[in-house]
């Protein structure tokens, strides 16, 4: 099984009712591969987390990478794991201001850059509080 956190640009005219769409469809699909995670978002920033077995979530990023709306889909981290994070989540979903995902934004602008280990692992750390917090409100 893999974990797989990737952000993304949302195309400039997605409204309420694609994001929508997109969770509706994206619980059913996933319960039927096997995937759990999360989708955050804000202003016109995806970033998701995914789970399940290495094919299954494999095949899954692909589709994504070829949804337009969304674009500039950057992996930032990804791993072999024995335990879910979002066991309970086909798909859940945290909605945040914009201004709480611009340091992963600027992860995402400058992905082919080397990255300070420190500031990626403050970054990381206050994406995981983010989350951690967002499932114990729900």
């Amino acid at each position: 099984m893999i974990r797989l956190l990737y952000s993304s640009q949302a195309a400039h005219d997605i409204t309420e009712q694609d994001i929508t769409n997109i969770l509706e469809q994206s619980r059913k699909n996933n319960l039927d591969a096997d995937i759990t995670g999360v989708l955050v978002y804000g202003g016109h920033l995806f970033m998701q987390v995914l789970e399940g077995p290495e094919l299954a979530v494999l095949k899954k990023y692909v589709t994504i990478c070829e949804d337009p709306r969304n674009s500039l889909s950057k992996i930032i981290y990804i791993s072999y794991t024995d335990k879910r994070m979002f066991a309970d989540w086909s798909m859940g979903t945290i909605q945040c201001e914009p201004v709480a995902l611009q340091k992963i934004f600027d992860l995402n602008s400058r992905a082919a850059e080397t990255i300070a280990p420190e500031s990626f692992r403050e970054t990381m750390r206050d994406f995981l509080r983010r989350l951690n917090s967002a499932k114990k409100d729900q």
